[in-house]
């Protein structure tokens, strides 16, 4: 296992916590005017102009953003009723993971992203999607999992990782990581809650990466 220039810290200081709140602020505020109340004209208020996308189906910029809110206009509002898709939202430092569920044209899709917030934009992002069909597996198999070993949590997890051949960890706030296999390469994510040493809650997706993207920034 290849640990690529993760970031995470699991007992943040007094600053970062204020710092956390903005961002989450940011992203939250976000989600709600651009995505669900699909405000393109916003867009310059949340997001960087030179906007680096990972997600293999944007383009780079805030234009990809702007193509996006204006295709979602096509289709029918978001109900004023309907909950919110996010799960989880987990900000340290200058980085915020959402977990999102959604149901979107007849689809269930589970997302978690990835956002590099930078002097109170979004610089950056990459996010991983998948469909749960019953038949989603872990990387992780987290059952009977217990840390015996007296490791902080974020060490705990990276030793847990690192019994995985082939993987790459390139951030820690969620495991963000790439695993390579019979010459394929699969994007992870993955949020873990722990309490007493144990992990409480597990979150997961993977997606293959895509041969062909809308940039050339690639999913890590």
């Amino acid at each position: 296992m290849l640990l690529h220039g993760f970031t995470g810290l699991f007992t943040p200081s007094i600053k970062t916590v204020m710092e956390q709140k903005s961002n989450k602020n940011i992203v939250t505020e976000f989600y709600r005017n651009v995505v669900r109340l699909r405000k393109s004209e916003m867009i310059a208020d949340y997001v960087h102009e030179n906007y680096i996308q990972h997600s293999p189906m944007g383009k780079d910029g805030r234009e990809g953003l702007f193509e996006m809110v204006e295709f979602l206009k096509k289709l029918p509002p978001v109900e004023e009723t309907t909950p919110s898709p996010i799960v989880n939202l987990i900000a340290e430092d200058d980085y915020v993971v959402a977990h999102l569920d959604i149901h979107f044209m007849g689809k269930h899709i589970r997302v978690i992203e990835l956002f590099r917030v930078q002097h109170g934009l979004a610089a950056e992002h990459w996010d991983v999607t998948e469909e749960p069909t019953g038949k989603n597996e872990p990387v992780i198999n987290i059952k009977g999992l217990i840390n015996e070993v007296g490791l902080r949590d974020n060490e705990y997890i990276i030793d847990l990782y690192s019994k995985i051949d082939d993987v790459i960890i390139h951030h820690l706030i969620a495991v963000h990581a790439e695993l390579k296999q019979a010459g394929k390469s699969t994007a992870l994510f993955d949020i873990f809650k722990m309490k007493d040493r144990q992990i409480t809650e597990h979150h997961y997706v993977k997606q293959v990466v895509p041969e062909k993207m809308m940039h050339n920034n690639g999913m890590f």
